[in-house]
């Protein structure tokens, strides 16, 4: 993998459950994405390990009826790399030299959380590395067979000395010298090989190759034939290693022509050799550009990811040897049902993918369950037995809001298919990010999918909450929020979708609803002689959009309504962020007699330096200083303050939270001017409270 997995797949061996959700709880806290098992005995243990893959086993030694040393073995019968964290009530120099004795790479303290997440953060951090180290290996070994492979099949004559010694020669060299085979020349010195006139002219031109002070690397000699007769050519030196020794190519040009070795060489640096298939490098290649597409919107694209079920049965009973006719039977299979411009290439061992465009996923889901059953019907002949399979295919779109990494991809891949095989196998299943699974991008796409689909089919309400007044001031004053229903009917409140509609930009659609729906609310209370203000908060991207002053007047002319009772709210710290454009958009609203409010206001140095800048009629206060008021005296005197340098500069102040008795009556001391909570009443979409209660 190129970077480095995000997702921690954790087995927890305790005898609590509770005890496993902290720890789940606590990682996830810190921003870890875990998935995690849990186990209580050996049997539990044992199920899991052959069932899900793992990255970290937690293990309590103080279990009474299961030892550290089992839950090694038990891993070490799985056949995987999975490391083994011991944790443990108590901890001293024997309790952790014994468990790490037996298998653990650390141990410790059950009670410590901090420690424990840091272990597991490098512990998760060895395995990727561990694992990406393994997977380079085999690509190493696979580069290496391939390389031998074009040696062999080289037009050119090459060669590699060692201390000038040949230690490998291809076919066209030995045929050069008229070797019959590399037995014959191997150990030859290369300078034995030039007439002896030239012989010292090469000793030099060899030692300063050593040392990187040649003009050229190439030579033109006099070469002694076995027959005695005298070849001249061109030699080509380069500095070189052959299994892991330092050493030179030697490398003397064929004059034929070799557009068909590159051809076969483009060929074989694409293709698996058994399968006939697209190869797994050449498919990552095509497939982060597909990613690349996609995400651009350019077009959607999908992976069909197909693994042969129980391979290793299989193995056992035909051979390695055998699997290859069977691995080449299912290839044909694939490709024959593919479209011409979808690619299918072989991708591990026993596992197959496709790529290609989305022009209908139906299609796509079609054939992903296709193959399953022309799979099973196949029969393949394998020196005398006959044997039959099956597979499991999983289907992974992707659109602009799946992740950049190619790796995440098929990490999703293989995981459906790991749960279709575990469920039984010879099936086909679609990939469906779960809560925790999805990106941030695939989450707020989902959710801006559902604030557009509210807005286009009537499915948001605007909810009002009373702020009121604590200094016998009069009027309604309401500050608004909304809900949004899903097509099934579920219910999100504003909290629950705000960031993703700022990071989307969906947020200046609601916005602009909010406004419109509080200057029609006003519209319906002016027929029934009412007064009422709704403070409208704004997202970053209305502080921005520089229409939206020009958008409201235009509004509120045709509504033919006062400015005024529109007071519209922007944060502190966005305030802050783009002064500029708040300065501007205040300035642009007050024109037209809107008022203006800083939310989350007070938490800054110096907060009030803000409002020297941008002309505000309201402050309402943060909610941190709302945090157990009538026992903090900190926070009441923070309040306190704010409250006062507010009435020097003639601004009201707001405050939210109200939750209850207690702190209504906290902050009547407090010198505020408004109060604002669920206490008093919560968020409605009618305009119903009785403002004269107070």
């Amino acid at each position: 993998m190129e970077t480095e997995e995000k997702l921690i797949r954790l087995l927890i061996v305790d005898e609590g459950f509770h005890k496993a959700e902290q720890i789940t709880s606590s990682l996830r806290a810190t921003g870890m994405q875990v998935r995690a098992e849990f186990a209580e005995d050996s049997e539990d243990m044992c199920e899991i390990l052959e069932n899900k893959t793992l990255d970290l086993v937690l293990f309590s030694i103080d279990l009474p009826d299961f030892a550290l040393s089992q839950a090694q073995h038990l891993i070490s019968e799985c056949g995987r790399h999975v490391a083994l964290i011991a944790m443990a009530n108590k901890i001293n120099t024997e309790v952790v030299v014994k468990a790490i004795d037996e298998g653990a790479q650390d141990v410790v303290a059950s009670n410590s959380l901090e420690h424990l997440i840091q272990v597991i953060k490098r512990e998760s951090y060895n395995i990727n590395i561990w694992r990406r180290a393994m997977r380079l290996e085999l690509d190493f070994q696979e580069s290496e067979k391939r390389c031998q492979n074009l040696l062999s099949n080289s037009k050119d004559a090459v060669a590699y000395v060692h201390e000038g010694m040949h230690i490998f020669a291809n076919e066209v060299y030995m045929d050069l010298f008229g070797n019959p085979g590399f037995d014959e020349l191997e150990g030859t010195p290369i300078i034995d090989m030039v007439d002896q006139s030239q012989q010292n002219e090469l000793k030099t031109f060899l030692r300063d190759l050593s040392k990187n002070e040649n003009e050229s690397n190439e030579l033109e000699l006099e070469l002694i034939h076995s027959s005695g007769e005298k070849i001249s050519a061109t030699l080509e030196f380069s500095r070189a290693s052959y299994d892991g020794e330092p050493c030179t190519q030697i490398l003397i040009r064929s004059t034929a022509d070799t557009s068909e070795l590159e051809e076969q060489i483009n060929y074989l640096h694409q293709h698996d050799l058994v399968s006939g298939l697209f190869n797994r490098q050449h498919f990552m290649d095509e497939l982060k550009t597909s990613i690349t597409q996609a995400i651009n919107g350019m077009h959607k694209s999908f992976v069909v990811y197909i693994a042969i079920d129980n391979f290793q049965t299989i193995r056992d009973m035909v051979g390695i040897s055998g699997c290859d006719t069977l691995i080449t039977d299912i290839a044909r299979i694939l490709q024959d049902n593919a479209n011409d411009e979808d690619m299918v290439a072989r991708f591990g061992a026993y596992s197959y993918t496709c790529l290609g465009k989305v022009t209908d996923k139906q299609q796509v889901e079609v054939y992903a369950k296709k193959i399953p059953q022309l799979v099973e019907q196949h029969i393949s002949e394998i020196g005398n037995q006959s044997i039959s399979a099956t597979c499991s295919t999983a289907v992974v779109f992707i659109d602009e809001n799946s992740p950049d990494n190619a790796n995440e991809i098929i990490s999703r891949s293989e995981k459906t298919c790991d749960e279709v095989q575990a469920a039984g196998g010879n099936e086909s299943r679609t990939y469906i990010p779960k809560a925790g699974e999805m990106t941030q991008e695939e989450e707020d796409g989902i959710t801006a999918d559902l604030i557009k689909e509210a807005l286009n089919h009537n499915r948001i309400r605007g909810l009002y909450q009373p702020i009121v007044g604590v200094k016998a001031q009069g009027g309604e004053r309401y500050i608004s929020s909304l809900e949004i229903t899903s097509e099934a009917g579920h219910v999100l409140q504003e909290n629950e979708f705000r960031a993703a509609a700022e990071r989307t930009g969906t947020s200046k659609m609601l916005d602009r609803w909010r406004i419109l729906h509080a200057i029609k609310k006003i519209t319906d209370t002016s027929k029934v002689d009412r007064k009422v203000e709704f403070f409208l908060p704004l997202s970053a991207k209305s502080i921005k959009d520089p229409g939206l002053a020009v958008w409201v007047s235009e509004n509120l002319a045709k509504s033919k309504i006062n400015g005024a009772q529109l007071v519209f709210m922007i944060d502190e710290a966005q305030a802050v962020n783009q002064l500029k454009a708040a300065k501007a958009l205040a300035g642009g609203l007050q024109q037209i007699h809107c008022q203006f409010a800083i939310d989350e206001f007070g938490t800054g140095i110096n907060p009030f330096q803000l409002v020297k800048h941008i002309d505000a009629d309201y402050v309402r206060i943060n909610h941190v200083y709302m945090e157990n008021l009538a026992q903090n005296n900190e926070n009441r005197d923070s309040i306190r303050e704010l409250a006062y340098q507010a009435v020097d500069m003639k601004i009201n102040t707001i405050t939210p939270g109200v939750t209850d008795a207690a702190v209504l009556s906290v902050l009547w001391t407090l010198n505020v001017d408004f109060v604002q909570g669920d206490f008093l009443q919560a968020a409605q979409k009618e305009l119903s409270y009785d403002f004269s209660s107070m």
